[in-house]
């Protein structure tokens, strides 16, 4: 299985950064990890005609991880998932997970395994340190 994983953020200098810590642990040719941050324009923002280009262009992907973090990037996220054809929206998966800790976690575990719900449910877990 084809796996991507789309970081999205206001700033293209932490999904950049994301992307290269995933890319040093994480070495599998079944996963693609693309850094969507910033506005097409190279600004702070959110863009999601982005996420949709990836998309449209990442046709042998059969599922789309999509991790975002403040605001107007989730927002942003959620309005590409609206712009997408309904057999995109079948791969389109939105994580609620934190960006740093889940998309990491998602990309170090679909490195390994196909097994879609365990990718999301170490995304998930991700955060939890366990400090007391």
């Amino acid at each position: 299985m084809k796996k991507a994983i789309l970081l999205v953020s206001h700033s293209q200098k932490i999904t950049d950064g994301i992307k290269e810590m995933i890319e040093q642990m994480a070495h599998s040719d079944s996963l693609e990890i693309y850094s969507l941050g910033g506005t097409s324009d190279g600004e702070l923002g959110s863009d999601p005609t982005k996420i949709v280009d990836v998309i449209n262009t990442a046709d042998s992907v059969d599922k789309f991880l999509v991790f975002a973090d403040l605001g107007s990037a989730v927002l942003s996220a959620e309005l590409a998932f609206d712009m997408l054809e309904d057999n995109q929206q079948d791969k389109y998966v939105l994580v609620d997970a934190p960006l740093v800790e889940g998309a990491f976690a998602a990309g170090i575990t679909a490195s390994v395994s196909d097994d879609f719900d365990h990718i999301v449910a170490e995304a998930l877990n991700a955060p939890k340190k366990g400090w007391r």
